[in-house]
Parts: C-alpha cells; structure tokens; sequence
C-alpha cells in the first residue's frame, strides 16, 4: 500500500493500529506522540511504547505540534493522518494542514459514547452492542462526520484493556480497508446531535466506593452498586478502592477469588 500517513498516538492501544499499518506496507513518514515522561522510583524520562515502536521502525518522532505548523512544507502533498489514542485536542491549525485528511479511531459507536471515557462508560452502563468508529476530525470532540463504522460485542468478562484493544485492532483494520483503500471516494455521514451521549475525563476519585459498599460487598457478594461493572471498568486505572475506618486505603484487585490489597 502507498499511502503516505502521518500517525498520531501516545497509548498501548496506540501500538496495535500502527503495527498493523505498518504490516500493511502504509508509508508512515512520522508519528506524532507525547514527549517522555518521568517513570519509577527515580523519574527517569522514558519513551511511551507509541515512540519505542516508531524508533524500532526508523520513523522520525515529533513530540510537539508546533514541529508540524512550522513546517508545513513537509506535508506538501498533503498525507493522510490517523490519530489513535493520541490524547490531546488537535487545534485548527493542524486540522487545515491536512486539509480534511486527518482522521480519528473512536472505540464506540458514534454518536453514543463521545468524550473522554469511552469504554469504561460503555462497561458502566451494562451496553452490549458497541463498535468502532471513524471519522474525519472537525474542531468539535468526536464530532466530526463518520466514514466508516464497524459493531462488535461487550463480553460479559471485557475489561477496558480487552475491549479496547479489541476495538483499536478492529477500528486499525476498518481503517486500512474502507479508508485507505477508498480515499478519493469516501462517503462521509453526519452525525445526528441528538442521539450524542457524552462520557467525562476520569479522576482517581472516580474509582472510589464507600466503605459501608465496599465491605458489605466483601462480607455478602453484592452491595447497592453494581461493583463487578465498575471493577472491569476500572480495572489498571483507577481502580476500585476504599479507605477503612483507620485511614488504609483498600484496593479491590481480584472478584474471583475476592482479594484485597491494603496501602498507604
């Protein structure tokens, strides 16, 4: 395939789309990610997996958008781009540079399930038809018209890791196959803004559950909130957790057997 493609993405979910691009023979000429972060106990600065990947292929990285709006004569030919758990709002100015040619993964079925929380809303609410969605970006989030969409199912033991990286593999290939394969034709479907929902940016807070659930759930099996949902849905980050009467913070880490982890 001889695509010329610019890739934007920073998360695992990231990886699986631009190693499936790059099994295609898609000619990645960057990616564009988010700059080193301090990690362990000594906050050494260490690449996201996203720019791990790229080095691994010889691909410049660009870690700063300003790269790309100062030299715009490296997008002359105007290439396609595919932003992929990228985690930033990508400003006007980056949109005109590819002049309607960027276009955006969306693990859910689109208009449903917009914003910052996707999956774990979806396993949240309890939903079992979900999808993958793309769509060519606009200046609004998740809102710009659909190109192509594809469904799949939430199983009941999904996770968000295992249903996203479901998703982000289904949405890479969709992508390849009904995007690539058929740019100068795309049929574009604006999306009704009347059936959107919306998720918000989750906080460390949102994984907490009050000690009289959180025990009663422990001592009997089931509790006023749906705990196994959210346990899947929070499952990595931000967990499901509690701080007991002395001030310990209690982790749920396992439903079956139920284990706890006590912490500082």
């Amino acid at each position: 395939m001889s695509s010329t493609l610019v890739f934007f993405g920073s998360s695992d979910y990231s990886v699986p789309v631009l190693q499936k691009l790059l099994d295609s023979q898609v000619n990645v000429i960057s990616v564009v990610t988010t700059p080193d972060k301090p990690v362990g106990r000594h906050l050494k600065l260490t690449p996201n997996p996203v720019k791990i990947l790229a080095r691994k292929n010889n691909i410049p990285v660009i870690k700063d958008l300003s790269e790309i709006i100062n030299h715009k004569s490296l997008f002359i030919n105007h290439p396609v781009a595919l932003v992929a758990a990228y985690g930033k709002i990508i400003p006007q100015e980056i949109l005109d540079t590819f002049h309607n040619r960027i276009f955006n993964i969306h693990p859910s079925l689109l208009p449903k399930y917009r914003g910052a929380s996707p999956l774990q809303q979806q396993i949240l609410d309890g939903i079992k038809d979900s999808g993958v969605t793309i769509i060519q970006i606009d200046a609004r989030m998740d809102h710009g018209p659909i190109v192509a969409q594809e469904k799949d199912v939430i199983l009941p033991e999904d996770t968000t890791r295992t249903l996203g990286t479901r998703l982000f593999a289904k949405g890479a290939d969709l992508f390849i196959n009904e995007v690539l394969l058929k740019i100068r034709n795309l049929k574009l479907k604006i999306q009704a803004d009347s059936q959107a929902t919306y998720t918000k940016k989750l906080t460390r807070e949102s994984g907490y559950v009050e000690y009289s659930q959180f025990k009663k759930f422990l001592d009997f099996g089931t509790c006023d909130l749906d705990i196994s949902r959210m346990f899947r849905a929070f499952a990595g980050w931000p967990g499901l957790w509690t701080t007991n009467p002395k001030g310990e913070r209690i982790r749920l880490v396992s439903l079956n057997p139920l284990l706890i982890r006590i912490s500082n």
